[in-house]
């Protein structure tokens, strides 16, 4: 080899070495940032002769990432997304009903039935009336307190929708900016950007990732009804609309450039919309079914029943109730307890058998063929099995997830010791490349000193 050859081959040795050391430093500096990729330089390619230098970064840099494990865990965390929010708004609603609970409506249901037996054991007694009057007003109070605390929640949910919306907006647009800045000038910088942008995405609504051959990423959502998201130069925003109807709120989710709201179905903003728009409206509909029940019910006998002075066709409850939220004690028992009504037949004073009627009434079918108890249970437990399904599946996906990370982690994380590994080797391997240029340099001076 001419020293003339030896003093580029160690010139690019030289210059492939000390990439090679800032890129091991650069991961170093990276240890604890998750969302940094790791890079390692492809030496060989740098003191390849037919290599040059001044290439672009990924033409000498190699990206540790597994596209395939990075796609499952955008995957997995709109499944996560959605049963943590799942198990959060759940929770909170279980602690709505306070059951099992002394003021909880099926201990009030109970409260309010046993007054009417002791009535009937006693039914000529002012003070078991005066009972049965504050037993109906708890009673009525617990139903509008359920009522409130259910709308109140679902408008609060309302709201969590309006700010998950501005966070997936915001989203979209960062990884569309990062797009277009890609088109033009790719960077593993930009890349890292854009998969923590996507990450975060994923955790929020249900996505489909796709990256072509020049880096650019198109994002959709919806699986078989695919809503496009984000492109180059394209961002399907996400608009709010929250309408209020008679006895609750339904929020609109729909797109700038079209799209069915259908498509949503997953990530936190799927769960928030699940709740806010079903299960929320629909506690509230048996919640009312059974207030519209209890009263219609509890009526028809009382009407038919006399009390002390042998008056009759006396409503206990408001006939005119809609629902929980105006289920009441009727004002002319409110303000006169002793109009309450506990004998089948005028003159009757020690009889209490309309008493024991209405007091049966909590043993019959008289709800969608089913007991005003059984039936606030099946929404008792609906609400139950909700907290403990969205708890097993949350625990498993993320099972799942720190699975995936580790193994991600595996290729992409930064080891400290195998970073610090590097940097001996490279230090050494540029000190001898250092040594060479200087050897050659020697050489050349004895050989003019020559001439």
């Amino acid at each position: 080899m001419s020293i003339s050859n030896l003093m580029g081959t160690s010139r690019v040795a030289l210059t492939a070495y000390q990439s090679a050391i800032e890129t091991t430093a650069r991961n170093i500096s990276n240890v604890g940032n998750t969302d940094y990729v790791r890079r390692r330089t492809d030496v060989g390619a740098l003191i390849s002769p037919s290599s040059g230098l001044g290439f672009r970064e990924q033409d000498h840099i190699d990206r540790l990432e597994s596209g395939f494990i990075q796609r499952q865990l955008w995957n997995k965390n709109q499944h996560l997304g959605q049963h943590e929010t799942d198990e959060l708004i759940y929770s909170q609603i279980e602690s709505l009903f306070n059951e099992p609970g002394s003021s909880g409506l099926s201990s009030m249901m109970s409260e309010f039935w046993n007054s009417w037996n002791d009535l009937a054991n006693d039914p000529e007694s002012n003070t078991a009336r005066a009972i049965v009057k504050d037993k109906g007003i708890l009673l009525s109070n617990t139903f509008s307190r359920l009522d409130s605390d259910l709308n109140n929640m679902q408008k609060e949910i309302g709201y969590d929708v309006e700010g998950t919306v501005k966070e997936v907006n915001l989203l979209l647009n960062q990884i569309q900016n990062i797009n277009e800045k890609v088109s033009t000038n790719y960077s593993y910088d930009l890349a890292d950007s854009r998969d923590a942008a996507i990450s975060k995405l994923s955790e929020l609504i249900n996505i489909d990732v796709t990256e072509r051959s020049d880096h650019i990423v198109s994002i959709s959502t919806g699986g078989d009804i695919s809503v496009p998201l984000v492109n180059t130069n394209f961002t399907n925003d996400l608009k709010v609309t929250i309408q209020a109807h008679t006895a609750y709120y339904s929020t609109i989710v729909s797109f700038s450039e079209g799209g069915s709201i259908g498509s949503i179905t997953g990530g936190k903003l799927g769960s928030l919309l699940e709740v806010h728009n079903n299960s929320i409206p629909n506690y509230l509909n048996e919640i009312d079914a059974l207030a519209i029940a209890i009263g219609t019910e509890v009526n028809d006998v009382h009407q038919s029943g006399y009390n002390l002075d042998n008056d009759t066709g006396i409503n206990f409850f408001d006939p005119k109730v809609s629902g929980a939220s105006d289920f009441s004690v009727s004002t002319a028992i409110l303000e006169d307890p002793h109009l309450i009504a506990s004998s089948s037949r005028p003159d009757e004073s020690g009889n209490g058998s309309i008493a024991t009627r209405i007091a049966d009434l909590q043993n019959v079918n008289l709800l969608r063929d089913e007991k005003f108890s059984d039936h606030y249970n099946s929404i008792i437990s609906e609400v139950g099995s909700k907290v403990q399904e969205s708890s097993f599946l949350r625990d498993s996906q993320r099972i799942v997830i720190d699975s995936l990370k580790n193994r991600r982690d595996s290729i992409s994380g930064v080891s400290i010791d195998e970073e610090m590994s590097n940097l001996v080797k490279y230090q050494q391997a540029y000190q001898a490349a250092s040594r060479m240029i200087s050897v050659a340099d020697e050489l050349i001076q004895s050989v003019m000193a020559l001439i």
